[in-house]
């Protein structure tokens, strides 16, 4: 059974997912300095207009992603 993951560039406006793990682990270092460790429920607040950030909500704590950290993060599906 192959498993599916989605990342933050997936979810809708509101919608919520549990961090299971990084792709890259070059931003992974950054990530979780940051705060975004495996398990933290991230919340999607809203996309930029032409989609290269992302506001999420993060156990509580408000962060701003540029695309390639959003679509590093693997998350629970």
């Amino acid at each position: 059974m192959q498993r599916r993951y989605r990342t933050i560039t997936d979810l809708k406006i509101n919608e919520s997912a549990r961090a299971i793990s990084f792709d890259d682990s070059e931003l992974a270092c950054k990530l979780t300095s940051m705060g975004l460790l495996p398990g933290t429920r991230i919340e999607m607040i809203r996309k930029s207009p032409f989609g290269s950030a992302y506001y999420v909500k993060a156990d509580g704590v408000r962060l701003a992603l540029r695309e390639e950290e959003a679509a590093s993060i693997l998350l629970e599906v």
